[in-house]
């Protein structure tokens, strides 16, 4: 067998173990006649977090990293939405080190913005709200989106826009390599909808790559160069390391 095909099947046992962790806990919650105990509620949370979360281990070589430091590059993440293309700067650090842990989990944020422009930073026009997968929200026709409520396809987020042209975006929450959570853009719309219904689908695809001169939440459309993607869709974490200019799964 081939250490990859040995490391597809343990990540696939790894979800599988977690699923049933989560299966396990929401039992357990819907069968009790009485309210949860704190101890308990947080025992709970953690399992179902736990089982969520996503995270990348980004490993630097030393002489790499004084190269990109003294160049004064930054670790850049984006996240995939649909079939469409990475086109948002999730995060971007300047201060990394040899060893960089990145994480999120599937809390996100939607909202308006009337323009798509590449290098430019995301400014929202619209309100911002939370909504999760298998949720919509109504963008009536003063421009202001709704609570989110039941519909759309379970694995999206749901504009029921009665507004007019607007670009669609999404935001999601992570946990940075400085320990932070913060919820920023992941999407924009390149180009705007019209009146009707749009469902926006988040991939566990991660983009990593350095960069000089650029800033959390900054649009882009072009291919970002030398980067690495990341596909965590059947796996929870992942490690990479940059060496030598190239990235490489480390043995």
């Amino acid at each position: 067998m081939s250490n990859s095909n040995a490391a597809s099947k343990q990540q696939l046992a790894v979800a599988q173990q977690r699923q049933e962790q989560v299966q396990q806990a929401v039992k357990a919650l819907l069968g009790r006649t009485q309210p949860l105990e704190q101890s308990h509620y947080a025992n709970l949370f953690r399992t179902i977090t736990d089982a969520v979360t996503k995270s990348v281990n980004i490993q630097i070589a030393a002489d790499d990293l004084r190269t990109l430091k003294d160049g004064k590059y930054k670790l850049c993440f984006a996240k995939k939405v649909g079939d469409a293309a990475y086109n948002v700067v999730w995060q971007s650090y300047d201060k990394y080190l040899m060893n960089n842990t990145f994480s999120w989990t599937p809390q996100y944020q939607l909202f308006g913005t009337n323009t798509f422009q590449d290098n430019v930073t995301v400014t929202t026009a619209t309100n911002i709200v939370t909504i999760g997968l298998g949720q919509q929200s109504i963008l009536d026709d003063a421009g202001i989106l709704g609570a989110p409520s039941t519909g759309g396809p379970e694995t999206a987020v749901t504009l029921i826009n009665k507004y007019g042209s607007i670009h669609p975006g999404v935001n999601q929450l992570s946990t940075g390599i400085d320990g932070k959570q913060v919820s920023t853009p992941i999407y924009v719309a390149t180009s705007a909808v019209v009146q009707g219904s749009t469902s926006l689908t988040p991939k566990e695809s991660i983009l990593v790559w350095f960069q000089q001169d650029v800033q959390t939440s900054t649009m882009f459309s072009s291919s970002r160069s030398n980067a690495q993607e990341i596909d965590l869709t059947f796996a929870n974490s992942a490690t990479y390391m940059y060496s030598d200019q190239k990235w490489i799964i480390p043995s």
